[in-house]
């Protein structure tokens, strides 16, 4: 009898649950010559998480990321910069649950860039210039999701390179505190800030 108990409370410790997301990012690449996060994108994908405890979750997702950076165009200042990384991220975290709110959470998110696009003040970015950015990227992550209502939760996550997206380093290059304070700043790095809404389907 004490081996069902014991059966039936990892049974339900390890339950899977589903569901979509979709939110906007707003990033900024660290060690070009622009600071900001002036650059708009979409997030867009699923996930899905396991219940480890009553404390602990874990959770996986599959999405679309909009990443890169952009330089305000003003009357002082008319030079054009625009660029646009095209990622598929696959986010890996651990949840720690808040009563009252929701959850913290930390994690590490590998990603692929399946395009570059963008333009400056010349026009469009030639392609000897986006095929330097590198294919993978690993970046940590963290973030807290607040329970709006039953099955959808608001999540807001920061999340910064741990590897250079990028080879090139200028001399006046501009790095976040993040970045100053971690970061090896030898490269260039996504620096996002992230919103999105999760609706739990199973």
């Amino acid at each position: 009898m004490a081996g069902v108990f014991v059966r039936i409370g990892l049974a339900n410790a390890q339950a899977f649950h589903g569901g979509v997301l979709a939110g906007f990012t707003a990033t900024q690449v660290d060690g070009d010559t622009y600071g900001g996060y002036n650059k708009g994108g979409f997030q867009g994908g699923v996930f899905v998480n396991a219940r480890l405890s009553d404390l602990f979750n874990a959770q996986l997702e599959i999405k679309y990321t909009g990443k890169g950076a952009k330089k305000p165009v003003t009357s002082s200042d008319p030079e054009v910069y625009n660029l646009t990384l095209h990622y598929i991220d696959v986010p890996v975290s651990v949840n720690v649950r808040v009563k009252q709110i929701g959850s913290a959470e930390l994690g590490l998110v590998p990603a692929y860039l399946f395009s570059a696009n963008g333009e400056d003040s010349g026009g469009t970015l030639p392609s000897d210039y986006l095929v330097t950015f590198n294919k993978f990227d690993l970046s940590f992550m963290m973030g807290i999701n607040i329970r709006l209502i039953e099955k959808l939760k608001l999540n807001l996550r920061y999340t910064y390179s741990l590897l250079s997206i990028r080879p090139e380093k200028y001399e006046n290059g501009y790095y976040t505190w993040f970045g100053n304070l971690f970061g090896p700043k030898t490269g260039q790095y996504n620096n996002c800030l992230m919103a999105g809404l999760y609706f739990q389907l199973k």
